[in-house]
């Protein structure tokens, strides 16, 4: 049973002093926010005008095709009990008709690797390894859909990707391949017309970078165009980025507001922002990465429920986006994404405490078949605990 210390709110355990002392800082905080807010407020009244005429109602949605969405999940972080680094992974597809579910699948996987190597190396190769299964995924799925939404953007993978090779984390051939499998599969779902990025948690500033190279305003290269668009787009309506910016891509504007807000300037700064952009495709070429797909891709944003902020999406040119948004039941009221991914999102979502209690599992069926097997139980013991003897968390 709860003590009444335990139920109390952690602010009143502190210190008289400390407490005034954080009372303080908080006032000055919302005192700066405050003023981040009206400084928005009042930069945002320019770029309604700049933006508006290209913000669109959406279609009338009288369709009802088969939507399937493909996510995965991973662990939070490593567990290292037994000696070796374990991660556990999911991915997961759900095919709907309106809100009719059709069918689901779902897979787990495990991810181990010595304790030797670097977390680095463990961490950017498990979140490649994902997106390997994913995208294996979508291709087994397209058969069985019209529209297929994927979680994340059609090449987000290749940056921590050149990350690894900075590292010389990408030497072993069984990285190669999966990398360059993982670029394969990419390719062939942008070219089959059905598959859509939903990039979840956007830092899309290409807003702020379109401002600051077109009107030399750099007072919103700090603010992403999710929190400007709340602000602008009603209900039912979308954005296509390319209505603003023609066939530049969005992800240049990005980087020139990322280069300005870390004070950067000068005549070549969309140049840099270019080069930077493309940086991954070029230096990974050898291992078939291409920059053409790139190129061709597109992104909108969608405003499907007032109150919450639009979903940014991503898709091939040769997706035509006023058919997908025609979709009856396309969205859910209550997250402002697309239905089918948030009920595999739901699906295969794994908990920072599972991983442990995997290990666990792992270690418990290694006590049982040993012992049952005459091994020593003291020998078994001391071989985990010598192996890594590590608090719970």
């Amino acid at each position: 049973m709860a003590s009444y210390v335990d139920e109390l709110p952690e602010w009143v355990k502190l210190p008289l002093d400390l407490q005034h002392e954080f009372f303080r800082i908080a006032e000055e905080e919302a005192q700066r926010l405050i003023e981040i807010i009206k400084r928005i407020d009042e930069n945002v009244k320019s770029l309604r005008s700049i933006v508006s005429p290209h913000i669109q109602a959406f279609p009338k949605q009288n369709r009802k095709s088969i939507i399937a969405a493909v996510d995965s999940s991973r662990s939070p972080r490593f567990s290292e009990r037994l000696g070796i680094r374990y991660g556990v992974f999911a991915t997961g597809v759900v095919c709907l008709r309106g809100i009719e579910r059709r069918s689901e699948r779902l897979e787990a996987g495990i991810f181990r690797r010595k304790q030797a190597l670097s977390q680095d190396e463990s961490r950017h190769f498990f979140s490649l390894l994902t997106t390997y299964y994913e995208r294996k995924m979508a291709l087994e799925t397209l058969d069985e859909c019209d529209i297929l939404f994927m979680d994340g953007s059609f090449y987000g993978f290749v940056y921590p990707a050149l990350d690894m090779k900075k590292l010389g984390l990408l030497e072993s051939e069984s990285k190669k391949r999966i990398l360059k499998e993982t670029f394969e599969m990419t390719e062939e779902l942008r070219e089959s017309r059905k598959v859509i990025g939903v990039v979840k948690r956007s830092h899309s500033r290409v807003l702020g970078g379109y401002m600051a190279l077109e009107f030399g305003e750099n007072s919103l290269v700090n603010v992403i165009d999710k929190h400007l668009l709340s602000l602008i787009m009603p209900e039912k309506s979308y954005f296509k980025y390319d209505s603003l910016l023609g066939e530049k891509l969005p992800v240049i504007y990005t980087g020139v507001a990322r280069l300005i807000s870390k004070g950067e300037s000068g005549k070549d700064i969309q140049k840099r922002a270019e080069d930077k952009a493309y940086e991954p495709f070029e230096k990974l070429e050898e291992y078939g990465v291409r920059k053409d797909g790139l190129r061709s891709m597109r992104r909108a944003q969608v405003r499907f429920v007032g109150g919450l902020p639009p979903c940014e999406l991503e898709y091939p040119h040769t997706i035509n986006l006023e058919e997908i948004l025609s979709e009856s039941e396309l969205f859910n009221d209550a997250t402002n994404l697309p239905l089918a991914l948030d009920l595999v999102d739901n699906l295969v979502n794994i908990s920072s405490k599972f991983t442990e209690e995997f290990v666990s599992e792992i270690e418990g069926r290694v006590l049982e078949a040993m012992i049952k097997d005459g091994g020593s139980l003291d020998s078994i013991k001391m071989f985990f605990a010598f192996l890594n003897p590590q608090k719970p968390f």
